[in-house]
């Protein structure tokens, strides 16, 4: 389940095209960029590195040419099989060299980058100049690029106030096999040419989340904001989910704060809590030189001392907000108002962890493992908020059945919530179990955290319970009408879509990529 499964054979460099020899990357390689945090499938008989959009599409082509199926990598951050190959004859287009940000027009509030770009550096450039883009980026961004994000979707920094990841689309450039090249949401004439994305049918919205299954991004034009300078952070306790739903959902319909989450115990004392020294120091200077004074910087970092690791001890349920504001009166009321609506149902506790996230948006990626060095996958699911509590208790129902055999075979789980404006929470079982780490792991982790970390031995039993206890969820949240981000070849999309919808989407899909090469599996196509 969680090994390749596929056939080795002995790949024949002289049968790949010119186009694709030129990019080849070395066939140590191919394992690693075949596979995500959960699993590997089919080795490729290529991965490519293109150094351009020219050399991009001279591969595309080439590949199309010889009937391989064509899988677009990102930052390799997928849980959902988003990239992999499900079959031998295909090739991985890796596209971390195409990391050009191509222009910022501070005039027209404007910003176009190449696929490659990662959330961070384009995060660092931006703020430079006091800009940002509405969607600063997930919280993965140290590595997830803007193509990878905007094909699959994503809730990140900037999301309660300003929206998901798409909301800050303006326009794509896409790759098509045939070579083509669509630009979206282009305005004027070809002298003078601009961006607006709904001037006639949205058609940018056609390849955003298609998950690399109807163009291949070459080029993605975001808005721009002006940064505001103040922030404050808070964070709240609550007795049970009840509350902490009611809450979240009530302060999301005011669109007033620009993150907010929710965790349960298990992840406030695991992945939240359990910081070694190295990373408290590092964590320490990101809260001193994201402070707007000297006396906020001491007074963030006092409280911080004085919660130590004991915040969230008491807490089942906690939440925690960041509010940004052009001034400390702004921040300061919509925190205030925020406030009144979480004292509520809860009681305020020390405000340490949203105060490191808004310091350190984008964190070392420890996640990827568990806080003693378990496996770990997650699971989301976009939930109407009529039907959360229907979902939470029978998910809890659920959880209670299995907990013998969860404990006999070394898997657990928590749970992170958000609510995505005011129509749909997020909500985020993550499992880890015990298990042998991947090349993944050890090719995207520091080599210092994992020296650290526990290691086990293989465990099938565990692996296999981790997959059946993930189906079923999937189930439970389809029951629940849930939607999803990173649909990939995971979550089921096409059996809930409306059958015109589907319909409609395979046609469109027939145009784009007549012969199904683009990522084949992903949407359940």
């Amino acid at each position: 389940m969680h090994v390749d499964t596929t056939q080795k054979t002995t790949h024949d460099m002289t049968e790949l095209p010119a186009a694709l020899a030129n990019a080849l990357l070395p066939e140590t390689e191919w394992a690693f960029m075949s596979s995500d945090v959960y699993r590997r499938r089919a080795t490729p008989r290529a991965v490519v590195q293109p150094r351009d959009v020219e050399e991009l599409r001279a591969i595309v082509m080439a590949a199309a040419e010889a009937g391989l199926s064509i899988h677009v990598r990102g930052g390799g951050l997928s849980y959902t099989d988003a990239y992999l190959p499900t079959s031998s004859n295909s090739i991985v287009i890796d596209t971390r060299r195409l990391d050009r940000i191509i222009e910022i027009n501070e005039k027209d509030m404007l910003v176009t980058v190449e696929p490659g770009v990662t959330w961070s550096h384009l995060h660092k450039v931006l703020s430079e100049r006091g800009l940002k883009v509405p969607f600063v980026g997930t919280f993965s961004g140290l590595l997830a690029s803007v193509g990878g994000t905007i094909s699959q979707n994503a809730n990140g920094h900037g999301s309660n106030a300003n929206g998901i990841s798409p909301d800050s689309v303006v326009g794509l450039d896409i790759l098509t096999p045939s070579g083509e090249i669509i630009r979206t949401g282009r305005t004027g004439g070809p002298q003078v040419s601009g961006r607006f994305r709904n001037y006639g049918p949205d058609l940018a919205g056609l390849f955003i989340g298609d998950c690399g299954a109807l163009g291949i991004k070459i080029a993605i034009t975001l808005r721009l904001l002006r940064l505001r300078p103040a922030h404050e952070t808070a964070s709240f306790a609550f007795p049970d989910f009840a509350s902490l739903h009611a809450c979240m959902s009530r302060i999301a319909g005011m669109k007033i704060e620009e993150k907010s989450f929710g965790l349960d115990l298990t992840l406030s004392q695991g992945q939240i809590a359990k910081q070694d020294t190295g990373s408290m120091l590092s964590v320490a200077k990101g809260v001193w030189r994201s402070s707007p004074s000297v006396l906020t910087g001491l007074r963030s970092l006092a409280r911080m001392a004085i919660a130590g690791r004991r915040v969230l001890a008491a807490a089942p349920y906690a939440a925690h907000y960041i509010v940004d504001g052009y001034s400390t009166i702004e921040a300061r009321a919509k925190l205030d108002a925020i406030r009144k609506i979480a004292l509520e149902y809860g009681r305020e506790i020390a405000n340490s962890v949203p105060t490191v996230v808004r310091a350190m948006p984008f964190q070392p990626l420890h996640n990827l493992l568990g806080p003693k060095g378990e496996r770990w996958v997650p699971l989301h699911g976009l939930l109407p908020h009529s039907q959360v509590l229907k979902f939470h208790e029978t998910l809890a129902q659920y959880i209670e059945s299995k907990r013998a055999e969860m404990s006999e075979k070394g898997v657990h789980i928590g749970l992170m919530f958000s609510a995505i404006g005011s129509g749909m929470f997020l909500y985020e079982p993550a499992l880890y179990w015990r298990d042998a780490l991947l090349e993944y792991h050890h090719r995207m982790m520091e080599p210092e955290y994992l020296a650290k970390l526990p290691r086990y031995p293989e465990n099938p039993a565990g692996a296999a319970l981790v997959e059946e206890m993930r189906t079923h969820i999937i189930g439970l949240m389809q029951s629940h009408g849930a939607a999803h981000f990173q649909i990939g070849k995971l979550y089921p999309y096409s059996i809930g879509c409306d059958p015109a919808a589907l319909n409609l989407l395979r046609e469109i899909k027939t145009i784009l990529d007549p012969h199904n090469l683009l990522n084949p599996g992903a949407l359940g196509l």
